[in-house]
C-alpha cells in the first residue's frame, strides 16, 4: 500500500468518524439538562477568579459613565480639552502636568453635538451589565461586585432585561448558597448577609404594590437567614483573630469589612422594626397567609 493511499484511507476514516460524532452528539447538545455554565479553564469560582474579580471593579465605569453621564448632547459652551492651553503655565513641570491632564480628559470627553440614540444607550447599558455579571461569575462571594450587579438589576433605568426584580432575587439566592459553602474566609458570610438584606429590601418594596406577594412570615424567615449570616461572620472573624489571619490583609480591607458589618447590623435593626410595623398594620389573617 502506497503512502498516498494510506493517507487517503486515514483521512476518510477521520471524516466518517466526525460525521458519525456530529449525528450522535446532537441529542446531547440539545438536552438542556446537560447544559453547563461557560467556565473557560475553570477560572470562575477559583482563586484566580477571585483576583480577577477584584481587578474588574475599575474598568467597568468607562461604559457606565458613557451612557449615564455623557449620554446627553454636548453643551454649546463646552470646550474640547486642548493640549496647547497647559503650555501657558510657567515651568516645564507645570506644562507637562497640564498636558497629561488635558490628554486624560480628552479620552472621555464627548465631542458629538448630538445626543446618544436610545439604541446606543441600550448597547452601552448591556455592555455594563455583561461586564458586571462577568465579574460576579468570577467570584460570586465578592461583596462589591455582587452588590454592583444587584443594584444594576433592580434599577429600571439601568437594567436592560425584563423581570428585573425576579432576576435580582434569584441572584441573591444563588449568592447566599455559594457564600455559605465557604468555610476558610469570613468575608463571604458578609456577602451572604448583604444578599439576604437585599431580598428583605425587595420584600419591603413589594408592600407598596396593590397586591403584595410577600407576607411577614416570609420576611421573618429571611431575617433569620440574615441573622445566621451575621453570626457566621462573627464566629469566623473571631477564629481569624485567634490565628492572626487579619494581619495578612491590608488595613484598608479590614476597615472595609468593619464598615460593611456596621452597615448590615444597622439594616438588620431597621428591618426588624419594619417587619414589626407591617405585622401591626396587617390583618391577622393576612399576616399568617
Amino acid at each position: 500500500m502506497s503512502r498516498k493511499t494510506s493517507i487517503a484511507i486515514s483521512t476518510g476514516l477521520i471524516g466518517t468518524g466526525l460525521l458519525a460524532w456530529s449525528f450522535a452528539s446532537r441529542p446531547l447538545v440539545e438536552n438542556a439538562d446537560l447544559a453547563v455554565p461557560f467556565n473557560p479553564l475553570g477560572i470562575n469560582g477559583s482563586p484566580y477568579g477571585e483576583v480577577f474579580a477584584m481587578a474588574m471593579q475599575g474598568p467597568i465605569d468607562t461604559e457606565f459613565n458613557g451612557f449615564w453621564v455623557r449620554g446627553g448632547p454636548m453643551k454649546k459652551d463646552a470646550e474640547t480639552p486642548s493640549a496647547e492651553k497647559p503650555a501657558e503655565k510657567s515651568g516645564e513641570g507645570f506644562r507637562l502636568a497640564g498636558l497629561l491632564e488635558a490628554m486624560d480628559k480628552a479620552v472621555a470627553t464627548r465631542t458629538n453635538p448630538k445626543a446618544a440614540t436610545e439604541a446606543h444607550k441600550m448597547y452601552l447599558r448591556r455592555q455594563v451589565e455583561d461586564k458586571l455579571r462577568f465579574a460576579y461569575n468570577l467570584d460570586p462571594s465578592h461583596y462589591a461586585n455582587y452588590n454592583s450587579l444587584h443594584f444594576f438589576l433592580t434599577e429600571p433605568q439601568l437594567g436592560t432585561r425584563p423581570e428585573l426584580t425576579p432576576s435580582a432575587a434569584k441572584l441573591a439566592e444563588e449568592t447566599i448558597h455559594y457564600c455559605l459553602k465557604k468555610d476558610d474566609d469570613p468575608r463571604p458570610a458578609l456577602t451572604a448577609a448583604a444578599a439576604a438584606s437585599n431580598v428583605l429590601e425587595l420584600m419591603f418594596n413589594d408592600q407598596q404594590s396593590a397586591e403584595p406577594r410577600f407576607n411577614t412570615t416570609q420576611m421573618r424567615q429571611y431575617l433569620d437567614v440574615l441573622d445566621y449570616c451575621i453570626q457566621r461572620y462573627v464566629a469566623m472573624a473571631n477564629e481569624w483573630d485567634d490565628k492572626n489571619q487579619w494581619e495578612l490583609l491590608s488595613p484598608m480591607r479590614v476597615t472595609e469589612c468593619d464598615d460593611r458589618l456596621s452597615f448590615i447590623l444597622k439594616f438588620r435593626e431597621a428591618a426588624a422594626g419594619a417587619i414589626a410595623r407591617f405585622e401591626g398594620e396587617a390583618h391577622p389573617a393576612q399576616a399568617a397567609k
